[in-house]
Parts: structure tokens; C-alpha cells; sequence
């Protein structure tokens, strides 16, 4: 199983846990603007709970569980979900993969 993490840059960061591992990244981009970061991760485990670490304070951390994401079956799914994510008609948007 699979499932997206987004992080915002000034606003909050999703951290990988253990039982999640890191499929492939890659940054949004909104005319021109880096918006987000989406993170495609490999679900390992049924108890996770996500870190999502506030950009204001790095002490205010929500652990949320897996169980609230989105998930999907294969890798595929993940990123058919992604690209519907970031389509706007003609909107200027785009996602560059991450090294």
C-alpha cells in the first residue's frame, strides 16, 4: 500500500516514520512558485502515526494516524492521484522530481 505526504514550505513539514518509506518526492509548482512538496511513501505497517511538524514552532508536532490518509494499492495509484492533485485546467502547474 501507498499513500502522499505533502509538506509546505512555511507552514508544516511531514516527516517519515518508521513504517513508511520513501518511494519518490517531488516539489509543486504553482506559476512558477515552489508550493509543496509531495511525497509518495511505501506503507510498511498498520500502527503508524505521521509526524507533522508546524514551520512556526518545530515543538508542535501532530501525530496523526495512517489511517486518515489517503491510501492506494500500487505505486501507479499514487501518482494517478498525484497528477489529479496538481491539475487546474490551464492553470500553470507542474511537479519536478526530486533526487
Amino acid at each position: 500500500m501507498y499513500t502522499i505526504l505533502t509538506s509546505k514550505p512555511g507552514e508544516y513539514e511531514t516527516e517519515l516514520v518508521d513504517g513508511l518509506a520513501q518511494v519518490e518526492s517531488y516539489d509543486y509548482y504553482f506559476y512558477g512558485h515552489k508550493k509543496a512538496v509531495y511525497t509518495i511513501a511505501e506503507i510498511k505497517a498498520d500502527d503508524i502515526r505521521v509526524n507533522v511538524i508546524s514551520a512556526d514552532d518545530p515543538n508542535i508536532i501532530n501525530r496523526v494516524p495512517i489511517k486518515f490518509f489517503e491510501t492506494f494499492n500500487d505505486l501507479d495509484g499514487a501518482r494517478s492521484e498525484l497528477k489529479q492533485l496538481i491539475t487546474f485546467g490551464t492553470l500553470d502547474t507542474r511537479l519536478e522530481k526530486r533526487s
